[in-house]
């Protein structure tokens, strides 16, 4: 919880975010669960740390998804 604290800090006061504190290290897989089951768009895009997204990809995603046959 202390290396998260900053950056809790930093998104605490913006409404597009939210921190969800687990009570105990839950693995990658079970952490990104709770974060769907606590999300409220219509969408959501997991990335890892290490991924790079070109400037328009999720706009390009985001439209994919409108398609009827998705």
């Amino acid at each position: 919880r202390d290396l998260v604290a900053p950056v809790h800090a930093i998104y605490a006061n913006d409404p597009r975010f939210r921190v969800i504190l687990l009570a105990k290290n839950v693995g990658k897989r079970k952490a990104q669960i709770a974060a769907i089951r606590n999300s409220s768009g219509d969408l959501v895009l997991n990335v890892d740390s290490d991924t790079i997204l070109a400037p328009d990809v999720v706009t390009k995603l985001v439209l994919k998804m409108q398609h009827p046959e998705v």
